[in-house]
């Protein structure tokens, strides 16, 4: 029902907007308009009034478009004897500067300034359109039109009688009427929907909507006949800042509709990408001039509402959910409506009524079409809810069930169950104690990780504090092991890190002394109370030992050899762990910068 009606107002908004199309008044076409292309903006009236009729041009098109020009314009035409009081009017809103000279026998009658970068109030009659009031002559008079903009140059002329004019004028402001109506309802409807459910997605549809409305309000000139009059430089840019803004509502929006955060994270971080583009074209459509913001923000536009559509058709074929097939036709619709409109502002096509208002006609059917399915899916999440209600209510009563179920053998069962938690906590215990285990051993070389090193240096390093005893450590590369790697392959590479490691883990052999994975091929030995002579003695024999190995690929000897960094000393109360490793490690750096296969003594050891 609702649907029809909606559809019923969109057939009535075509019929008007026909209708005023075909009232009384006689259109200049294009074929009978004679122009001049002033490349150097050096023309005055006088020059072009001598200018060789050779050198105008008639135009090719029922309304002459010219698209984007950084060209001055000269148009003439005749103005035919009448009788009425007449308006000319130029029925496009974005034009910059127009002059209109009318001769009569090459004697001025009129001059008149006008255009959308001078003061609304300042215009000879206030009107969204550009209107230039005639009386009535007996004579046929002719009319020059000098056109300067940085907008797309559209030249609807038309000559009409003023009470044919203000009629039609009321049939297009009924037209405009119904489309902004539902723009508003649309966008009321669904910030109350906000305010109620507080879900984003219904705010980010309203900032899409009004951002678009705004945008045809600046196309049409309602926005500077009522909104701002007074600031011609913002009216000429606020079609460039929010245009870019639709593409970051409508990125947003597509993001929270169709759950793209969650279930596609590639297209999300590809969508808040193209948002941040728009607030940047957006920005600089302030500072840029308007013919390269309005370039920008078209392109960025056309890019982002058919990538907007590619990812709808994506997740529509991927879900086949009933409001994804509703954002897909509504954004298809949208788009075609917005190419007719970008094709006819750059002059590929002829203005008409339908392709002026094809935007706004393709935006109204889009917005009805988004709003049904923000309701299918409003439908379908208080469908799931409803659901899962009654899901956890059914699972509610089961578990009841079962817990009286239980309590009345509970009673009985208490030794039993016990004794079996009891048995079943030591198990934990156990399975804690080995998990433990696990977690602190180097799974490669069996020996214990850096994990178990960082909580071991601090325990031994604080006992030594508490003791005055002397801590030692050793940090252990194994020389050119990145050639090993490179030259036997990786596997033979993990064998000689096993074999280093048991070499190192047999020089040990009192119980408080430990070695360590450090990371990759490096190994660390701590040594609690043992002093700088003992840490050195410990360190040489490891590096002999290891010299020593016998470590085959293939029947090929694998030479191995060992850079250690050492360091002992009895820490004060202000000492801390870190520093020790520090001078290991400077130590260990030391020996590989010396030539590999040696012992180096940190700084900080002590004799």
């Amino acid at each position: 029902m609702l649907g029809a009606m909606w559809l019923f107002l969109l057939s009535v908004m075509f019929c008007l907007n026909s209708y005023a199309e075909e009232l009384p008044g006689f259109v200049v076409p294009g074929t009978e308009i004679q122009y001049l292309v002033d490349q150097n903006h050096e023309l005055t009236i006088d020059a072009v009034l001598e200018t060789l009729p050779s050198q105008w041009q008639l135009g090719e098109q029922a309304i002459l478009a010219f698209g984007f020009s950084p060209d001055v314009y000269w148009i003439n035409f005749e103005l035919p004897a009448s009788n009425q009081n007449r308006f000319i009017q130029i029925d496009y809103a974005l034009l910059d500067h127009i002059t209109l000279y009318r001769f009569n026998q090459r004697q001025l009658v009129d001059k008149v300034v006008t255009g959308d970068n001078i003061a609304f109030a300042d215009r000879p009659v206030h009107h969204r359109s550009f209107l230039f009031p005639i009386e009535q002559t007996d004579q046929a008079e002719q009319v020059y039109v000098r056109i300067e903009t940085t907008s797309s140059i559209q030249l609807p002329i038309n000559i009409l009688d003023r009470n044919e004019f203000f009629e039609k004028d009321q049939w297009q402001l009924a037209v405009q009427g119904i489309y902004y109506g539902i723009v508003l309802v649309m966008a009321l409807y669904n910030f109350f929907l906000y305010l109620r459910q507080r879900d984003s997605v219904y705010a980010f549809y309203v900032i899409y909507v009004v951002t678009f409305a705004t945008v045809q309000l600046g196309l049409s000139g309602y926005s500077y006949q009522f909104i701002w009059p007074y600031a011609p430089e913002w009216n000429t840019q606020s079609v460039s800042v929010f245009t870019p803004l639709i593409i970051v509502a409508g990125s947003m929006f597509l993001i929270n509709f169709l759950d793209i955060r969650d279930n596609y994270p590639a297209i999300c971080r590809a969508l808040y990408i193209q948002s941040f583009a728009g607030i940047v074209v957006s920005a600089l459509a302030l500072v840029l001039p308007y013919s390269e913001a309005v370039r920008l923000g078209a392109g960025l536009a056309i890019f982002s509402c058919i990538f907007l559509l590619l990812v709808s058709y994506l997740i529509t074929i991927r879900t086949r959910q009933k409001y994804a097939i509703y954002f897909s036709v509504a954004w298809t619709i949208f788009l075609i409506g917005s190419v007719i409109l970008a094709m006819n502002k750059f002059g590929f096509i002829p203005r008409t009524a339908m392709t002026e208002s094809s935007a706004q006609i393709g935006s109204a059917i889009e917005i009805i079409l988004l709003s049904f399915a923000l309701a299918e899916r409003f439908h379908d999440e208080s469908a799931r809810r409803v659901d899962a209600e009654l899901e956890s209510s059914r699972m509610n009563k089961v578990l009841i069930r079962q817990q009286r179920a239980q309590n009345e053998v509970l009673e009985s069962q208490v030794t039993e169950r016990t004794e079996a938690l009891s048995d079943a906590l030591g198990d934990v215990q156990k399975l804690n104690l080995e998990l433990k285990e696990l977690s602190t051993t180097d799974q490669l070389t069996g020996i214990r990780n850096r994990r178990y090193f960082d909580e071991l240096i601090d325990i031994e390093f604080r006992r030594s504090q508490r003791n005055r005893s002397a801590i030692g450590l050793l940090l252990i590369d194994i020389d050119h092991f990145k050639k090993v790697n490179d030259r036997y392959g990786h596997l033979v590479g993990d064998d000689c890190l096993k074999a280093v490691s048991t070499a190192i883990a047999n020089q040990i052999r009192r119980p408080p002394d430990l070695v360590c994975r450090y990371g990759g091929e490096e190994l660390a030995v701590v040594l609690p109370e043992t002093h700088c002579e003992g840490v050195a003695a410990l360190a040489e024999r490891i590096r002999r030992c290891v010299e020593e190995l016998d470590v085959r690929s293939q029947g090929e000897h694998v030479p191995l050899a060992v850079s250690i960094g050492m360091a002992a000393f009895v820490p004060s109360q202000g000492d801390d762990y870190h520093d020790l490793i520090k001078s290991v490690d400077e130590a260990l750096y030391q020996a590989k910068d010396t030539g590999r296969n040696r012992v180096c003594v940190g700084s900080i050891s002590e004799a």
